[in-house]
């Protein structure tokens, strides 16, 4: 398994980018890969301006890959589809995903499937972003996730923070 490489699909990179939080990527990975559905997702004349200028003049450190055979996953849209396939090819460390189906497919595929939300909180651990913060911001989008899980989130970090040795 490559330990630094993971792919990802639209979805956390677009809340990411909207978040101003899409540098944690190669701080917490390393190797950062997104197959050409993906970005032409974050192309597609319906996303923000913003999602659309950065993947245009995307950083060094995002890679963008071309899968071979492009499978239909039942349930799946092509960029999820092709992100799983790029994820297997490259023997990522994870994918990061945030439809329920994706997830239950990556698992499946024995890929390790990452959320949005579980991202941030990998890079609140490491002190690269601020998770109250970045929460915030992300509240501010038309990102969805049930208040529980944000809410459950949000008390781990606290729980972290708190630990004697951290912040």
């Amino acid at each position: 398994m490559s330990a630094n490489t993971v792919v990802t699909d639209a979805g956390p990179l677009h809340y990411l980018i909207l978040i101003d939080c899409a540098d944690v990527l190669p701080q917490v990975f390393g190797r950062i890969l997104v197959p050409l559905a993906v970005r032409d997702e974050l192309l597609h004349h319906g996303a923000p301006q913003k999602v659309k200028n950065w993947i245009v003049s995307a950083p060094g450190w995002l890679e963008i890959a071309e899968v071979q055979t492009s499978e239909s996953v039942r349930g799946l849209h092509k960029g999820e589809a092709e992100a799983l396939q790029l994820a297997l090819k490259e023997n990522a460390a994870a994918i990061l995903i945030d439809d329920m189906d994706g997830r239950a497919a990556a698992r499946k595929l024995g890929l390790i499937p990452i959320f949005t939300i579980a991202l941030l909180e990998l890079a609140a651990e490491r002190s690269f972003v601020d998770f109250p913060d970045v929460v915030k911001k992300l509240r501010q989008t038309n990102f969805f996730l049930s208040d529980a899980i944000l809410d459950a989130a949000l008390e781990r970090d606290r729980q972290r923070r708190s630990r004697p040795g951290t912040e």
